[in-house]
């Protein structure tokens, strides 16, 4: 399986390789390698209200290399303090590298608590793990030590209740080998904050992305998870599933949908598209080769629920396609979609990357509307409403894990004011 994390990975390590042994002849190799480092790969970005007082902080993910040997996780917490102003950033060390931030208050004390994915290294010697940081009771926006809550290489993370008992547990996208499917960490209920051994929630693949929420109605989630199902010449084939959570405890057998070839699932969100009260599914795809393209996939459910009509938008020829988010970015409750990412070789020297704006039109289909060249290389975007206006604003996570934000202008809604740096 190669998904497109293991490519980004992969990458990396080559070019960085092929960096180290690029350098100058004449001095030592430490001092050859100087010029690499610090080197920051970007992983995620979260705008919520993080400390309870109704204003919009930023989170930001990232692993950073010191030196070729030494690699180490940073969240990085930006706490709004007054509108448009933040307190200086916060900085935790997470694992090794970390990939995917998910939010819920976990031990039930009022305050959002962090659950972190990390893949670990390249090598054995480090493995991956789930992090649990809890916010600190004490002092609002701040957090505790991270706690492993066990060793896993995953990518995606999904936090909700899964069992009927009302409080939330989490879901990874990782198989317990030799089974297939997804991990899920069910909460102790008779210690609050405290988790059960690791079980399987078998499906037909082994999940790649997850998502939580009540798709048939039934008041109780659901789980949805791409699925990795085989490869051939590297050339992923999957599937996305939906498992019912059943009255009674438990899941049914995994409905399966939306096969797809050569692609990744880079974002998969369960919302409300055509605002009719029944759940659908939106999904970002990148490509595995330039044998295929991006695209986005809307799964619009029908009523009575169950049956999907799956609408493609491709993104065939857009720049700035490697990360993304659905979000209403226009005003008017519906849900779009943005994208950003890196500019391809031989553009203009000041244009790093792309911002993409893309509205929905109906019908389960979205309408390029802007593109914004970025002045930075950024690869991260989520929505949010930074300045408190009641319009999702968008933060933007680059090049040396830098933050810009863009505002959504008050006067012409679904277009966005000129970036501007965080920090």
């Amino acid at each position: 399986m190669f998904a497109k994390q293991d490519i980004r990975t992969w990458t990396i390590t080559v070019l960085s390789s092929m960096l180290l042994g690029c350098g100058g002849g004449g001095g030592s190799a430490g001092t050859d390698n100087n010029w690499l480092y610090p080197l920051w790969v970007n992983t995620d970005v979260l705008a919520a209200d993080i400390d309870g007082d109704g204003r919009t902080d930023v989170l930001t993910l990232a692993q950073l290399a010191s030196s070729q040997a030494q690699r180490e996780g940073r969240l990085v917490v930006r706490l709004q303090t007054s509108p448009g102003q933040f307190a200086p950033a916060q900085t935790y060390a997470v694992g090794v590298y970390p990939w995917k931030l998910a939010l819920r208050d976990i031990d039930g004390d009022g305050a959002a608590d962090l659950v972190i994915t990390d893949v670990g290294s390249a090598s054995a010697t480090t493995d991956g793990a789930v992090w649990l940081l809890r916010q600190d009771a004490g002092q609002r926006g701040h957090f505790l030590a991270p706690q492993r809550l066990t060793t896993a290489s995953a990518y995606g993370v999904a936090i909700g209740d899964l069992n009927g008992d009302n409080l939330p547990d989490i879901v990874i996208a990782a198989s317990l080998k030799p089974g297939r499917g997804a991990t899920v960490l069910y909460q102790n209920a008779a210690q609050r904050g405290t988790f059960l051994a690791p079980a399987l929630l078998a499906l037909p693949g082994d999940a790649t992305q997850v998502a939580i929420g009540d798709m048939n109605g039934d008041g109780r989630n659901d789980l949805v998870a791409r699925m990795f199902l085989s490869a051939s010449n590297y050339v992923p084939s999957t599937s996305l599933g939906i498992a019912y959570q059943q009255p009674g405890g438990g899941f049914g057998e995994a409905v399966t949908l939306s096969a797809q070839t050569g692609l990744n699932s880079a974002l998969l969100a369960i919302t409300d598209y055509n605002v009719d009260d029944v759940s659908d599914v939106v999904e970002f795809f990148t490509p595995s080769s330039s044998d295929y393209r991006a695209k986005v996939t809307t799964l619009l459910q029908s009523k009575p629920v169950g049956a999907f009509v799956a609408v493609d938008i491709s993104l065939s020829g857009v720049n700035g396609i490697d990360g993304g988010t659905v979000a209403d970015l226009n005003g008017d409750a519906r849900p779009d979609f943005a994208s950003v990412g890196f500019y391809p070789v031989g553009s203009p020297s000041t244009v790093y990357s792309s911002l993409n704006i893309f509205h929905q039109t109906g019908g389960g289909t979205f309408n390029l509307a802007a593109t914004m060249a970025l002045p930075i290389s950024s690869s991260r975007v989520a929505a949010g409403d930074v300045n408190g206006d009641g319009l999702n604003d968008l933060v933007v996570l680059g090049h040396d894990n830098r933050v810009l934000v863009l505002l959504q202008s008050p006067t012409a809604h679904g277009t966005f004011l000129a970036p501007y740096l965080l920090n």
